[in-house]
């Protein structure tokens, strides 16, 4: 998990990365509370100018964040006044384009990073069942499987079911029925293809896990959509459904910048040759302080685009990740017949030097014998 990876931003080329993170995290929290909004405010105005300064020099200048000295980056912020006053104007209307590019892009980031977490939780959960005697393995492998896509569709029907109550205000949760419908529709759709790859000799059992994890996203999804609604309504039911999905958004965020440190990191930069993963870091951590400085004002237009956006995003998101999971199945059942042939042949050798060894036992015996 992305998480234990946050450990490395105790180190000192992190240094830079773990004050930012510090200063994001901080004023993330503030910003979740209507009465210390102000403070997150604070907090974020002078971040987002750094961050966007930080974004610039790696980006453009191609400098390394991590090499780079405190007094070097203090050097280029102060470089960055004079500009900011001359092209005022152009850096305003730039300012609003990465603005606005950010907060898109900050739920792309976050719903590809869970996703692709979801997935490799589904494929390590088939492994483990994979590896147990094969009556066990074969049981658990097919309740994964059908379990997975029974719970996900009960969950999406569940809340289909609160929605259609009316239970909320008018205007409250009105135009939300269609997410869980439209969720239900694509589990049927991956369902039938699962069956068209089982027929192939390909059995998707990892899927089963991914897509329950996928349901528990979209329900964030559809519950932060209704705590924004609610805000306006001014309900006491938003506040503990607000501090659980803080809870739940915080741990989003610290799993997506857990996966853009480290070893992952490396990984990343070789894929994406012409983004370092600094510059995917510094986006974030912008993105993020974007997304929230936007959502913190009291016009809601902001934070209902900021649910569209959401949603537009994550579909589309769900669907690739789902079928190139199910593409790439198919290395992983090539690499679970290469480690049983090279278990078969790892028994075979071992049989083979038992008996030399055996064979060398019975022939000093019989030379003791013979010289006796």
């Amino acid at each position: 998990m992305g998480i234990k990876d946050l450990v490395i931003l105790k180190e000192r080329e992190y240094r830079l990365f773990l004050v930012l993170v510090i200063c994001l995290l901080v004023g993330f929290s503030f910003m979740q509370f209507k009465t210390t909004q102000i403070v997150g405010f604070v907090i974020f105005f002078p971040l987002l100018a750094i961050s966007v300064i930080l974004f610039f020099i790696s980006f453009i200048l191609k400098k390394n964040l991590k090499e780079m000295s405190f007094k070097s980056i203090i050097k280029y912020c102060i470089l960055a006044i004079p500009l900011f006053l001359v092209f005022t104007v152009i850096i305003l209307y730039a300012f609003i384009f990465l603005f606005l590019l950010s907060i898109i892009s900050y739920i792309f980031i976050t719903s590809l990073f869970t996703l692709h977490n979801c997935y490799k939780w589904g494929v390590r959960v088939d492994e483990k069942l994979y590896k147990l005697p094969s009556l066990i393995n074969f049981l658990t492998r097919v309740i994964s499987f059908i379990g997975g896509f029974a719970f996900s569709i009960i969950l999406m029907m569940s809340i289909f079911w609160v929605i259609s109550l009316n239970f909320f205000p008018e205007g409250v949760f009105s135009n939300l029925g269609v997410i869980p419908m439209l969720m239900i529709l694509i589990f049927v759709f991956l369902f039938l293809v699962c069956l068209l790859f089982l027929l192939l000799g390909k059995f998707n059992t990892w899927i089963g896990v991914f897509l329950l994890y996928a349901s528990f996203y979209a329900c964030y999804l559809i519950f932060k959509a209704f705590l924004t609604a609610f805000q306006g309504e001014g309900s006491i039911l938003a506040l503990p459904i607000q501090i659980v999905l803080f809870l739940f958004d915080l741990f989003l965020l610290l799993v997506t910048i857990g996966s853009l440190i480290g070893k992952k990191a490396e990984i990343l930069s070789n894929k994406l040759k012409f983004i370092k993963p600094d510059v995917i870091l510094i986006w974030l951590i912008f993105s993020k302080a974007a997304n929230e400085f936007a959502s913190g004002f009291p016009d809601n237009e902001m934070s209902n685009v900021n649910i569209i956006i959401s949603f537009i995003v994550f579909i589309p998101i769900l669907l690739f990740m789902s079928l190139y999971g199910m593409v790439n199945y198919f290395k992983l059942k090539k690499l679970r017949k290469k480690r049983k042939k090279a278990k078969k042949l790892k028994k075979k050798s071992t049989k083979k030097e038992k008996r030399a060894e055996e064979e060398k036992i019975k022939l000093g015996k019989s030379e003791e014998k013979a010289l006796s």
